[in-house]
C-alpha cells in the first residue's frame, strides 16, 4: 500500500529523466519556484509542510504520527494527484522549460522523500538516493545515512494555496463519486459540474483553481450554486437498528423532532461527521452521524454526491459532440494498451491503422490532431465498415494479447464505446531502427 506506490513515483522518474537525459545538477535545467506551475509551487510547498511535521513528530518521539504524515504525502498527494495530473509534462516531446520545471519539481520531492525514509525504510532510501544522488554528483556524501535529515524551508510554504489545493480535492473527489454513482466513466466528457457549498471560500477556491477540476472531471464548464435543492433533495430518518435499543420509548419523540428539522442541514452536519441537536418535549437529544440515515433524491439527468463542507451536480446529459469526445479518448486508450502488450517503447513513434462502424471513424477524424499527438501516431489511417462491431474477429485478436507480426506489426481489437474495433499498429521505421 505504500512502498510500491513510493516505487512507482520513483521508477516513472527514473524512466522518463532517462531518456531525456536530464541532470539535475546542470544549472541550464533550473527553473525558479515562482516561475513553475501552479501545482509544482503546491507539491512543494506540501512537501515542506510535511519535513515540519515529520520533524516535530520524531522529536515526539511518535515515529507513527511522521510515518502516516510520509504515507499520506505519498499516495495521495504526490501519486495520486501531482504525478498523475502532471504525466503529459513528462511525456511531450519538446524539451521546454515547463518539462524542466516538472523534472525539478519531482526530482526534489523523490530525494527530499528518501531523506525523510531513511529512517523508516533504510534499505530503500539508501537504494534511491545512490540513483538519484549519487550516480550524477560524486562529491555528494556516500550514502544517504550520512546526509542531515532535512530542515522544512518555512518560506515555501504557501498557506494560502494549500487551502485552495484542499477545496479542489474535495470537489474532485465528490465529482468522481458522481460519476461513479451515474456510471459514466471520466474519459466520457460532460457539459458542466455545479458546487454548493455554505463557505464562501471553498467556492472561491475552486473558481481560482477551476482548470485543475475541469480537467480532473473532464467537464467543459464549473458554476457556482445557490441552491442544490433545484437538483436534490433528502429525506432524513432515524438508524432504528441503532437507536431503538438506546432510546426506547423516546425513539417516536426523537423521530418527531428530526422530522421538523431542515433536511439539508442534518443531511450537511451528517456528512461533515458532526452531531446534530433534536428537540423533544424532555429536552434535546444529541444524535452521532450513525444515527441517522440520509437519502438522496435527484432529478433524472443529474448525479450527486456530498463532500465535507460541498455538494455538487453533475449534469449528465450527452450531446452527440460530447459522445464523439468520449469515443475518442477510448480509442487513444484502447491504442495506448495496445503499445504496452505489444512490447513497443514508451518514445517509439507508431503507425495506426483501424477499422470501425463509419461514426466511430467520423469521431475519430474529428480529433485526428489528439489522437496523434496522445499516442505518438506519425500515421493514422480508418476504414468505415458499416456493422464492423458484429464481424466476428479471428482468435488470434480477440482479447488481450493480440497478434504479433514480423518487423513489429501488431494487430488487436479493442472496445471504444459499446463499439468493436480492429487495430493494426507498427513502430516507424525511425523506432525500429
Amino acid at each position: 500500500q505504500f512502498i510500491l506506490p513510493l516505487w512507482n513515483s520513483y521508477a516513472f522518474f527514473a524512466t522518463y529523466a532517462a531518456l531525456d537525459r536530464f541532470d539535475p545538477t546542470d544549472p541550464r535545467n533550473t527553473v525558479p519556484l515562482a516561475d513553475r506551475p501552479i501545482l509544482d509551487r503546491w507539491i512543494i510547498s506540501q512537501l515542506h509542510r510535511l519535513i515540519a511535521e515529520v520533524r516535530a513528530a520524531l522529536d515526539d518521539y511518535a515515529p507513527d504520527r511522521a510515518s502516516r504524515a510520509i504515507e499520506r504525502f505519498t499516495i495521495d498527494e504526490l501519486s495520486n494527484w501531482y504525478i498523475r495530473r502532471n504525466r503529459r509534462r513528462f511525456w511531450k516531446s519538446e524539451n521546454d522549460a515547463d518539462k524542466d520545471a516538472a523534472y525539478q519539481t519531482l526530482y526534489e520531492s523523490l530525494t527530499a522523500l528518501a531523506a525523510l525514509l531513511a529512517p523508516f525504510t533504510p534499505f530503500l532510501a539508501e537504494a534511491m538516493y545512490q540513483n538519484l544522488v549519487r550516480s550524477v554528483d560524486t562529491s555528494a556524501p556516500a550514502s544517504i545515512h550520512l546526509t542531515d535529515f532535512p530542515i522544512a524551508d518555512e518560506t515555501l510554504i504557501d498557506a494560502s494555496l494549500s487551502a485552495d489545493m484542499d477545496a479542489v480535492l474535495e470537489v474532485v473527489g465528490a465529482g468522481h463519486a458522481a460519476r461513479q454513482e451515474a456510471a459514466i466513466k471520466v474519459r466520457q466528457p460532460l457539459l458542466k459540474l455545479m458546487v454548493y457549498s455554505r463557505d464562501q471560500g471553498l467556492i472561491d477556491s475552486v473558481v481560482r483553481l477551476k482548470e485543475q477540476v475541469l480537467e480532473e472531471l473532464n467537464v467543459k464548464a464549473i458554476e457556482p450554486l445557490d441552491d442544490p435543492g433545484r437538483f436534490v433533495s433528502y429525506t432524513i430518518r432515524p438508524n432504528l437498528r441503532v437507536l431503538g435499543p438506546r432510546l426506547g420509548k423516546r425513539l417516536n419523540a426523537v423521530r418527531e423532532g428530526l422530522a421538523a428539522l431542515d433536511p439539508g442541514e442534518v443531511a450537511a452536519r451528517v456528512e461533515a461527521g458532526e452531531s446534530v441537536l433534536v428537540e423533544t418535549p424532555d429536552g434535546q437529544e444529541s444524535l452521532e452521524p450513525d444515527d441517522i440515515l440520509v437519502d438522496l433524491d435527484k432529478l433524472p439527468g443529474y448525479a450527486t454526491a456530498q463532500g465535507p463542507r460541498s455538494t455538487v451536480v453533475l449534469d449528465t446529459s450527452l450531446t452527440p459532440e460530447l459522445i464523439q469526445e468520449g469515443w475518442t479518448r477510448d480509442f487513444v486508450r484502447g491504442i495506448q494498451d495496445a503499445r504496452k502488450r505489444a512490447g513497443y517503447r514508451i518514445e517509439d513513434s507508431i503507425e495506426i491503422g483501424y477499422a470501425a462502424d463509419p461514426e466511430v471513424v467520423a469521431a475519430i477524424e474529428a480529433h485526428r490532431a489528439y489522437v496523434t499527438t496522445e499516442t505518438l501516431a506519425t500515421r493514422l489511417e480508418g476504414e468505415a465498415i458499416a456493422g464492423a462491431s458484429d464481424a466476428i474477429e479471428p482468435e488470434s485478436v480477440e482479447g488481450p494479447g493480440g497478434l504479433c507480426f514480423p518487423d513489429g506489426w501488431y494487430a488487436d481489437q479493442i472496445t471504444v464505446g459499446e463499439h468493436h474495433v480492429r487495430i493494426t499498429l507498427c513502430p516507424t521505421r525511425e523506432s525500429r531502427d
